[in-house]
Order: structure tokens, then sequence, then C-alpha cells
């Protein structure tokens, strides 16, 4: 069996960076005893004028040497040159990653939007199923399957040789485990839990190789549902249900990845090659590099700490481009959308045609192109690759005119001192826009805020950490306009957005919006296996949900990868998640 290699950390770059400075910090030399052979006694024996010519020189070419020392600095800095020095001789086991941010919890039961969260969690441990672009599965730990009594029963078959990082091998009993758990949680702890889409779901085993999944109603998107890491009994099996997010597993799993966990710190998580499974790649170790802010990821990549770095943000290319021998990957995200949702439990936004107006004030494309993020403009709910996608509709695009005769229509009109659309008691119309503070949104927002001045309409700004965000905002549902970013799928079912069972916490209709006819199309059209039935069912559900307007739709992110050119293999074509970008990993390699 072979033995994985420790991760060993890069060179002291600091001595490095030190040894460089010190030679660009020419100093006149103190005096020397005389060696055996000195220019001087050579030229001290020529005429004075030779030696006038020499003492004229001597300062001039110290000035050429240091200039010429600083132009071949400047020269490898913007190379990179001088940053691979910083890399040890045995990189080619190794590949480093950095990111903004840090780890809450390597337990895959729970729901998280974290970039590096689910980056660690695809290396470390294995899909029950997985699912590709087009929304179809394939084989995870289940290899095969059969679909029974009309989509309500499923038969799996668990493949073998799957092994968690301690050598045991992964069982069915693992598998039953990890539903059961996270159905328990959704249902009894009221964690937010992977298990919250399959609550109801019956799981039984049929013998130590085969698993049946019973539901109750028919569930086009019940593979997606099922798509979730699976974990080994034998570590959680003896901790209560309610203390489960808490235990050292989530901060220490055992998983049976590709890749096993090693250590963590509050500036790095360790990974290194799983010995026991059928890969053998070449990358060996795997570094993630964590960072408080923008600024601080990027002075480690300037000074070459990172062979990559990712984001939604296009501030990372204002910088990495400079490098040439870093390339990008780019992906539009079309299972990731940024919203505003519009609460239609609010006096302020009950009436649609306000909602209506809000949508036609604002000019998507430039907010798009100011704002200094990649993505792709979201006109409804589904982006325009979808399959459902509705292009026949009226969006309610940019259009400040026909939003100026609406609000006419009822009582508001521009004050021309103040600028701002005002009604018959002089009440500006002002509207709270709440949302997660970072530095992206932070410069979304103040875009928004100046778009709807420059329209008439007055938007406060309430910038929140995520516990506030979700702990007083989406679980009270107390706020007025929401600026969001949610994990949809590729298929077009939006029931747990938009049916008016799902208003409450910690459902995710946040808008609050309830139109019947809309409910009856949302469940027609998860009912059906027929994909031309459930087009037709979404085709509608577009038209009435986009005529309410109960949000407002941005975009889809786009998601930008930097990497070395030299670390080749990558595979970039299908994947729909950012943490996608190692599903091939095994076959990445530097040249």
């Amino acid at each position: 069996m072979k033995k994985a290699k420790k991760v060993k950390d890069s060179l002291n770059e600091g001595l490095v960076m030190k040894s460089v400075l010190e030679e660009l910090n020419v100093k006149a030399s103190p005096p020397q005893e005389k060696k055996k052979f000195d220019l001087r006694d050579v030229i001290w024996n020529y005429p004075s004028f030779l030696i006038s010519i020499y003492k004229k020189f001597i300062p001039l070419s110290y000035i050429v040497l240091f200039g010429l020392l600083v132009f071949l600095f400047i020269l490898t800095i913007n190379s990179h040159s001088f940053a691979n020095l910083l890399r040890t001789d045995d990189s080619k086991d190794t590949f480093v990653e950095g990111a903004v941010g840090g780890v809450n919890t390597l337990n895959p039961l729970f729901v998280t939007n974290s970039y590096i969260e689910r980056s660690l969690e695809s290396l470390i441990f294995e899909k029950f199923v997985n699912i590709d672009s087009d929304g179809q599965p394939y084989s995870g730990i289940a290899k095969d399957w059969e679909v029974k009594e009309n989509g309500l029963v499923y038969i799996f078959t668990i493949d073998k040789g799957h092994f968690w990082h301690d050598g045991t091998e992964v069982t069915i009993d693992d598998v039953i485990f990890t539903f059961n758990s996270a159905i328990e949680l959704s249902k009894e702890a009221g964690f937010d839990s992977v298990g919250l889409a399959f609550v109801g779901m019956e799981v039984n085993k049929i013998d130590d190789n085969t698993l049946q999944l019973k539901i109750n109603e028919a569930n086009p998107v019940f593979f997606r549902a099922i798509s979730i890491y699976i974990l080994p009994e034998k570590h959680l099996r003896d901790i209560d249900i309610n203390k489960i997010a808490f235990a050292p597993f989530s901060k220490a799993p055992v998983g049976s990845g590709k890749y096993s966990f090693v250590k963590m710190d509050l500036s790095s998580v360790y990974l290194v090659d799983n010995v026991y499974d059928r890969y053998e790649p070449n990358i060996k170790n795997i570094v993630f590099r964590l960072y408080p802010d923008d600024k601080s990821l990027e002075m480690a990549f300037r000074v070459g700490r990172l062979d990559s770095l990712g984001s939604w943000d296009k501030s990372l290319s204002n910088y990495v481009n400079e490098y040439t021998n870093f390339v990008s990957y780019e992906v539009v995200i079309p299972d990731r959308e940024k919203l505003i949702f519009i609460n239609t439990r609010k006096e302020s936004l009950k009436d649609k045609n306000i909602r209506i107006s809000l949508n036609l004030l604002l000019n998507k494309e430039k907010l798009l192109n100011e704002c200094n993020v990649g993505g792709q403009v979201l006109k409804g709910p589904y982006p325009s690759s979808s399959w459902a996608f509705n292009k026949d509709i009226d969006f309610h695009d940019y259009n400040p005119s026909r939003a100026k005769e609406i609000l006419n229509s009822l009582g508001y009109s521009i004050n021309p001192k103040s600028g701002y659309f005002e009604n018959a008691q002089g009440e500006v119309l002002t509207f709270t826009l709440s949302y997660l503070s970072n530095p992206s949104n932070n410069r979304l927002v103040k875009l928004l805020e100046n778009y709807y001045k420059e329209e008439g309409v007055y938007i406060k700004l309430e910038g929140l950490d995520y516990e506030k965000i979700t702990q007083e905002l989406i679980a009270t549902r107390n706020f007025e306009l929401l600026l969001y970013e949610i994990e949809t799928s590729t298929d077009p079912d939006q029931y747990n957005l938009w049916h008016s069972l799902k208003v409450n916490y910690p459902d995710l209709n946040l808008s609050g919006y309830e139109y019947e006819r809309v409910d009856i199309l949302l469940e027609e059209g998860r009912q059906s296996l027929d994909r031309a039935v459930r087009k037709q069912k979404y085709l509608q559900f577009q038209r009435y949900l986009v005529a309410d307007s109960p949000a407002i739709f941005l975009y889809n992110p786009l998601f930008e990868y930097f990497v070395r050119k030299d670390l080749v293999g990558i595979d970039f074509n299908g994947i729909s998640h950012s943490y996608e970008r190692f599903h091939n990993i095994e076959e990445w390699f530097w040249k």
C-alpha cells in the first residue's frame, strides 16, 4: 500500500525577499585590505588623465548597475519568475490555492454556500450519485439504479471498492445512516440540512449491496435531492443529533473522497492524496491558504505563495492579469442567482405596480458592467440557457418612462426640488435594501442606491453580517428589499422558492409570494416526468410570476479561476458549480 507524502510548506519567502532587497540596497564599501590584484594599481601607473577618467566613471557605473538591478527586479516580478523562486523543489507534488474567508464546518450534512467549505467537501467526500450539467445522474457510491412504480420507488446498487480515509470500506449502512441523519436534522433538530429536500422519504436496506428509497409523490428532481455526500457511520453514530453540528468531526472529517483531511488552522487547510482509493494523482498534497480580506490575498499572490485563486468578483483580474504565467478559466453558474427579494407582506410593497416599477427603473446591464462583477443578466427566474425559459413574455426591462407613467397613476410625481417621487402628502417613495456586507455587495448596493436616486426613488442601505441576515431578517421575514444569492438547479423546479407553502422559515419563499395558479403549476410541473409536459407548466409559471414581480432578478454570476499556466489537465467543460472544478483533479499535473 502506498504511503501519502506529508504536506510540506513553501520556502521562507521572507528570507528570500530580504536577500533580494539587500542586493538592491547598494552601499559604498568600507575600506578594504589591498588584494594581490587591484585595477587601481594598474591605472595608477598610467598618466594622470586615465586616473581622472577612472574616478569620473566609477560613480556612473554604480548608478548603471543599480538601475540594471532595479529593472531586472521589476521584470522578474511581472513575469512571476521571482514568485516561482518561492516554490519548493517538491512543488510538483503540491498545489496551493488561496481564498478569502474561513471554515465553519466541513460536515456536508449542513447546507453551506461557502466557496471554501464546498470546495473542500468536494475533495474530502464522495456523493451518493453525481449530477451532470444537464441535470442527469451518473454513478457515485451508487453505481446502478432502477426506477419503479411511476417514480415512487428507487432501487440502488452500491459500488464496491470505496474506502474511508482510515482504510475501512464504505458500506450500505453508511449510506442509510447519512440519509436518516439528514432527514432527522431537517425534521427534528431544526438545522438547515441537506435532508430538507426529502423529508418523508423512506430508506430500506434490501441486502448488503442494495438499497430502496421510497417517496410519496413523483419528483423529477429526486436524483438531485439525493446527490449528497456520504458520511462514515462509525465516526458519528454515538453523537446526539442535536450536537452533531458541533462535533469534532466537523473540523476534522473522515471521508472517502480523493483527498484526506490532514489538519486545519486559522490560516490553512491541508489535504493529502487518499491512499486507499483507486486514483493515482500527480498532485499529492493540496493546501488551501485562508486570508482575512482581499488585500491579504492579493499580497500572497504577488509574492508567489499561490498556484490558484478564484472568485465571482472581477477585482481579482485587475491584478492577476499583470502576470503572464497565469491563465484563467471562466464559467457562468446557471445554478446560482443574484436577486432582490421584494417582501410582498409589507404594506408598501403589496401593490404589484410598485414592484413592477422597481424593475422598470433598473438598468441591469449597466449595473453588471459598472459593478465590476462577472455574470449574465437574469431576466426572470430562469437563465436564457434553460430548456424551460420563456422568451415571449414581458420581463419589465429597463424603461423609466413606463415606470413614471405607472407611478403617476398611483399618485406619485417627481418633486423638482428633491428629484424624488412623492405622493400627495409629500412622502418620498422610499425603501430599505438589506444585504450581506462584503466588498462585492457593497459596490453593488452603492450603485443600486445611485441608480434609483437618479430615477427618483430613495433607497436606504442596511448592510449586515451573515448571522443578522439569517437570524434577524430571513428567519423573521422582517425586511422590505433583500439582496441575496441563492442556489437553484439546472432543473426548472422552483417549488421551494415560490410556492405559498414555503413562505415561512426555514423554507425559501422569502418574498412571501402567494398565488394559487402559480402553486398549481409548480405542483404539476414537479409531478410529471415528461419534459414536454413540464415545459408547458413552467412557461406558464414564468408568465404569472414575472407579471407579479415578487423579485428583481439581477444576474447569474460568473466564476473566474486563475491558475499557473504550467498546471495542465484542468477541465471546465460541463461544470455547473465552482467546486466542480476539481472533478478531474487526478488528471492535473505540473509541466
